[in-house]
């Protein structure tokens, strides 16, 4: 795995209603595409 991917599943982070999820779980079972949007306002 690429030292960036790792780097990334080990995150954690909110989902909607507030619970952890850690970043890697998104993609265990398949690929996925991470967009990170910041909201200037």
């Amino acid at each position: 795995m690429h030292p960036i991917t790792t780097a990334l599943a080990q995150l954690t982070v909110l989902d909607l209603s507030g619970t952890p999820v850690r970043v890697g779980s998104l993609w265990a079972d398949q690929t996925r595409v991470l967009v990170w949007l910041r909201h200037f306002g």
